[in-house]
């Protein structure tokens, strides 16, 4: 009988890790200012006649799904209950690069590495970490991304770089998370898409690119 009592305990336990009609699951959108990116400004430098292909965002494995992480402790990580992205965190980090870098208008064109065209550069972006940070009241929002430019035909790298970015997070739980985390993406971005500008071609490289591979 106590045997029972304690599996109908845990089952009940176990129940409470999911959506109730009481606690219904909530679904944020990581990155809502990708859809609002502006055109290039009107005073802005001509664009460089160069191609830029943009491969899929690559993850840690614990980002690779919809929950929201968060942590209490160093070394340290944990999921939100009730509370979920609407797509994996790479998936929308990589849809709100490609506008920033369209929006940017510092290259003739920007592509995904998929559309099966030459390009003059490739850009690989790796999703490191994206949290909350809740060790102290309220928190801090983190993400921190890894960047390779390389030659598309012979995977030679150019360049690599490391960005993190935080933000301050208003309230202890996932509605303060995700909006501190929206912030932390628009830094890290802004910086990525920053320094994406400056990485040259190696000499000999085609300019615009366009014939089907």
């Amino acid at each position: 009988m106590r045997r029972r009592l304690r599996i109908a305990l845990l089952g009940a336990v176990l129940a409470g890790c999911a959506a109730t009609p009481d606690q219904p699951q909530r679904y944020f959108v990581l990155d809502e200012a990708a859809a609002r990116a502006a055109a290039p400004a009107a005073n802005a430098s001509a664009p460089r006649d160069l191609t830029l292909l943009v491969a899929p965002v690559g993850a840690a494995s614990f980002y690779r799904v919809r929950d929201i992480a968060y942590s209490r402790a160093a070394g340290e990580r944990s999921y939100y209950v009730y509370s979920s992205w609407t797509e994996p965190p790479a998936v929308a980090v990589g849809t709100a690069l490609l506008a920033r870098l369209e929006a940017s208008g510092k290259f003739r064109r920007v592509l995904p590495a998929a559309a099966g065209v030459d390009g003059t550069l490739v850009l690989r972006v790796h999703l490191d970490e994206l949290y909350h940070d809740a060790a102290t009241v309220p928190g801090v929002a983190r993400i921190a991304l890894s960047a390779q430019i390389g030659e598309p035909h012979s995977g030679m790298p150019i360049a690599k770089r490391s960005f993190a970015a935080s933000a301050p997070v208003a309230s202890y739980d996932a509605d303060g998370a995700v909006a501190g985390m929206r912030q932390a993406l628009d830094r890290a971005l802004a910086e990525l898409v920053a320094w994406v500008a400056t990485v040259q071609p190696p000499a000999g490289a085609r300019a615009a690119g366009g014939a089907p591979r």
